[in-house]
């Protein structure tokens, strides 16, 4: 008999192809293959007809109780007075800019971000592209707090405001355009799409911004669009820092508080995108989950 069988690592899953043999009473069991992710042993299992086969769920259950009912705790102690929330507001502006900068190989640390900032310093050896990241960051997120609060559906030329913010006075030709060339990722084998089809696949993006589930399926749809933004890679630079902006725009809508993706889970993060190109969302998922319930503990301690 042989069959696939999932193997838990950390936050993730890999999948070992599976031989059961019976032998004088006694059952022995030998690993045939590996495979890294769901999506390469679903096409095994469809190609050679193993049907015993079951794909993991996006989240675990233990997780998805916990965030359900976080959640449910922080909204039972809304409004949250004004001074908490300007207090988190800031906290979050600091460190979402110095995480989400450093992902992306910007080398001011957490404290010199601060300083940049909030006391609007020069920091030596910091290029002065370093210094625009930061204080660009910024005011993408203030942008990005008025969406949130907006009635209106989000548009297209809400994003691309996004994205101008972010380069403004970095890379001023290409500051809220879709990129007009094509480009590719170094060290990587995943072909992007071509550039004329960008402001197409966009739309994808745009609708599932303004999906209405709530709860879990939130944070299901936060991913997608997080994922999808990076997939298509509609600007020439920019793209990780807004498919994070964008990752928040549809939590915040949905009730959860900011959420921070973080440096030292840069490897983890970047293997999840690898795993989610290939259809498996499961790492993704999971690591976009823990750092939500980190926000959400965040908050219902300073509530």
């Amino acid at each position: 008999m042989v069959f696939i069988r999932s193997k838990k690592k950390g936050n993730t899953y890999y999948y070992e192809l599976v031989e059961s043999i019976r032998m004088g009473g006694k059952v022995t069991q030998k690993v045939l293959r590996y495979f890294s992710n769901s999506a390469e042993a679903r096409e095994y299992a469809e190609k050679y007809g193993i049907g015993s086969f079951k794909e993991n769920e996006w989240m675990d259950k233990p997780l998805k109780r916990i965030l359900e009912n976080k959640l449910k705790q922080l909204n039972s102690m809304r409004p949250l007075p004004k001074s908490v929330l300007q207090r988190m507001r800031d906290k979050f502006e600091v460190d979402m800019t110095y995480n989400s900068n450093a992902i992306e190989g910007n080398r001011l640390t957490l404290r010199e971000t601060w300083l940049v900032l909030r006391k609007g310093m020069t920091i030596r050896g910091k290029s002065m592209k370093e210094h625009l990241e930061a204080t660009n960051h910024v005011e993408a997120i203030e942008q990005l707090e008025k969406i949130v609060d907006s009635k209106i559906d989000v548009r297209e030329a809400d994003v691309l405001n996004l994205h101008a913010i972010i380069l403004d006075k970095i890379e001023p030709q290409n500051a809220g355009f879709y990129r007009h060339e094509q480009v590719y990722i170094e060290g990587s084998t995943v072909q992007l799409a071509r550039w004329k089809e960008v402001p197409h696949l966009m739309q994808e993006v745009y609708h599932e911004l303004n999906n209405k589930d709530p709860g879990i399926k939130a944070i299901y749809s936060a991913v997608k669009v997080h994922h999808r933004t990076v997939k298509i890679h509609p600007f020439v630079d920019g793209n990780g820092r807004l498919a994070r902006l964008l990752m928040n725009l549809r939590l915040m809508r949905s009730g959860f508080p900011p959420t921070i993706l973080r440096k030292e889970e840069r490897r983890a993060y970047y293997s999840a995108l690898e795993k989610a190109d290939a259809g498996d969302f499961r790492a993704l998922t999971m690591l976009i989950g823990k750092d939500i319930e980190n926000a959400l503990d965040l908050y219902l301690e300073c509530g």
